[in-house]
């Protein structure tokens, strides 16, 4: 694998940083592809919206803005909505625009770390195709509905937070799949909050597909208001050329 090497590196280097903070406290959501078991609390939204990025050897997939609304049911129940605009170029083909797939799910939160030593929740969600889009029909989104059926942990360990989510993805047309990943974090300071993942997805467990890696930071901007960001890149990636850039810039507002 050309490159593989600097990566790794890179990969050190980030964990290194993360070990010589002085403070806790650090998780997966947004801006990591990794999820945790952290619901916002009772009546509280948090509110993300977010320009994603990825990148490949001729050609960019945008989404402009992303809208991700949850919503709290008491201390451990979590309600999402998710959908973006899509905009996808190809050297040599025109530009494609449209609406991503619909994703609903809940999330529940079943351990708590204070109580029981760490935290897991279940957040099973249903990715539908919009009946007003015509992104399927263009090829900008996957015509078909899907199942996704993760499992989130957190638990901490000396001064870091570590945080694996694990499931399955189960499709109406093609093959069904899995995935899984694992972020750990550490709180700089009351303002800023470093992250660092690698996040894998293939296709039953002996067929490894892509592997990407990210760097990320929350930075507490307003007492609702957070600035999200991350950037990183695939490792591997049996289908196609490899991402050389995905990155994740939003803004959260807590109520």
């Amino acid at each position: 694998m050309t490159g593989g090497r600097p990566n790794r590196k890179l990969l050190a280097a980030a964990l290194a940083l993360l070990g010589c903070l002085p403070v806790t406290r650090g998780q997966g959501g947004p801006p990591m592809l990794t999820d945790d078991p952290g619901t916002p609390g009772p009546g509280h939204w948090e509110v993300n919206v977010a320009w994603l990025r990825e990148q490949r050897p001729g050609g960019s997939v945008d989404e402009l803005p992303l809208l991700d609304l949850n919503y709290g049911v008491g201390d451990r129940l979590q309600l999402k909505y998710e959908a973006s605009l899509l905009s996808e170029r190809h050297a040599g083909l025109p530009d494609g625009h449209g609406m991503s797939n619909s994703l609903v799910g809940v999330k529940w939160r079943f351990l708590d770390e204070e109580r029981d030593g760490v935290a897991l929740s279940t957040y099973p969600q249903i990715e539908f195709r919009n009946p007003a889009s015509g992104a399927a029909r263009r090829g900008l989104s996957a015509d078909e509905n899907s199942l996704l059926l993760p499992v989130e942990a957190v638990r901490t360990v000396g001064p870091v937070e570590i945080n694996v989510d694990f499931g399955g993805t189960f499709h109406s047309r093609t093959r069904d799949g899995w995935f899984g990943g694992c972020a750990v974090g550490r709180q700089v300071d009351a303002r800023l909050e470093l992250m660092v993942e690698l996040h894998a997805q293939g296709e039953r467990l002996d067929r490894l597909l892509e592997v990407a890696a990210n760097l990320g930071a929350r930075v507490k901007c307003t007492a609702h208001g957070t600035l999200l960001l991350s950037v990183g890149r695939e490792l591997t990636d049996r289908d196609e050329p490899r991402a050389t850039l995905l990155s994740y810039v939003g803004w959260q507002t807590t109520l």
